[in-house]
């Protein structure tokens, strides 16, 4: 079951929520934007469902810093670091796309990196800022030293989900935007599946012997582990695991930020914060390849007619990344932002923590159960 909430109603919501945990008025406003695009676009497990379940709890015990104020480390004309001094990703990264569509616009190719910094939320939230601003990105995120899944074949747990988006603008429609995990799902998913006690679809998850395992219990228990984006190794599945190398590459030993597979995880085995977080932002102008307008209606092109490819399926259509994201943003605008019954049930909790009124939305939600 869900219940509707109005969207401005919801931005409001987690703007003072944000700013009851401590933020400031203006970091609030900053993190409530990247919070709202989740629940917005179809992210539920990164949206208001993290702002209860992660954002407020660690901003209110202080292992994410809420007065953090994020500083450049190192720049070039082309190149920046920022330390976000432990504080919330969501605001970090927001200042790290920023700087990088500033600096690509002046260069033609610019990259950020964070370094002590926490969840940054969705990927796509930045990838997707800087695309309305008429430039390609790329936005990651590491998950610190924690280990979320372990290297293809192997039985510890070292690398994160190491998220990655990248979008482009198309004038006139949806933009594209791939927003994806190097597994084959975020284990918020798993997660959300088992507050629902539904099991998962087969493929998420596998036993230490490669068989399949559908009961979300299993992965919180050690007992199966998230598969890599490809499945096994016979699947393609080193795809996924190289991408999420990749990613921690860019986003620790790059970033000064801490990364999972470390020797000391090989010693003692424990499990290990999601702190001192890296993430990285790449913003390319088509400007400096002489495609300030060109790009823009190239893409638009190519996009639409990817969509009107004659579907396989008789009554089946053709989409691409970023489409089915902006029609459920639309609608969300038009009928208010779907929120599950969990998730509203988390948001009075928070809200009654924090001693802060809850929309009639929510709270009509509460009254039912």
């Amino acid at each position: 079951m869900t219940v509707r909430i109005p969207l401005e109603t919801l931005r409001a919501f987690a703007r003072e929520a944000l700013r009851r945990s401590g933020l400031s008025e203006e970091h609030a406003a900053t993190a409530a934007e990247v919070v709202v695009y989740a629940d917005e676009h179809g992210f539920t497990t990164h949206g208001t469902n993290a702002l209860a379940g992660i954002y407020s709890p660690r901003l209110l015990d202080g292992r994410i810093n809420a007065g953090a104020v994020p500083r450049t480390v190192t720049e070039t004309a082309s190149a920046a670091l920022l330390d976000g001094d432990g504080g919330l990703g969501l605001v970090t990264t927001t200042l790290a796309t920023d700087l990088a569509v500033a600096k690509a616009r002046q260069t033609g190719i610019a990259m950020v990196a964070v370094r002590n910094s926490s969840h940054f939320g969705s990927a796509g939230y930045y990838a997707h800022r800087a695309s309305e601003a008429g430039l390609i990105a790329f936005a990651m995120t590491n998950c610190g030293a924690q280990g979320v899944a372990p290297p293809l074949g192997g039985l510890t747990r070292m690398l994160g989900t190491n998220p990655l988006a990248v979008a482009a603008p198309a004038p006139g429609g949806a933009p594209f935007v791939l927003d994806m995990s190097a597994t084959t799902v975020a284990t918020g998913k798993i997660r959300a599946a088992q507050r629902e006690g539904r099991q998962v679809p087969e493929g998420w998850l596998t036993a230490p012997d490669g068989s399949p395992v559908t009961d979300p219990d299993a992965y919180f228990e050690g007992k199966a582990d998230v598969t890599w984006l490809g499945g096994s190794a016979a699947t393609g599945g080193a795809k996924g695991y190289g991408l999420a190398i990749l990613v921690d590459l860019l986003c620790g030993p790059l970033a000064g930020a801490s990364w999972g597979p470390t020797p000391d995880l090989l010693e003692n085995g424990e499990e290990r914060p999601d702190t001192d977080i890296g993430h990285t932002v790449i913003a390319i102008d088509p400007a400096a390849f002489g495609a300030a307008e060109s790009f823009g209606r190239g893409a638009r092109e190519l996009l639409d007619t990817v969509s009107a490819c004659p579907p396989a399926v008789p009554g089946g259509r053709v989409t691409y990344p970023g489409a089915p994201e902006a029609a459920r943003a639309a609608e969300s605008r038009r009928d208010g932002v779907a929120l599950p019954d969990h998730v509203a049930a988390q948001l009075a909790a928070m809200a009654e923590r924090l001693e802060l009124e809850l929309p009639a939305a929510l709270g009509a939600a509460e009254a039912v159960r």
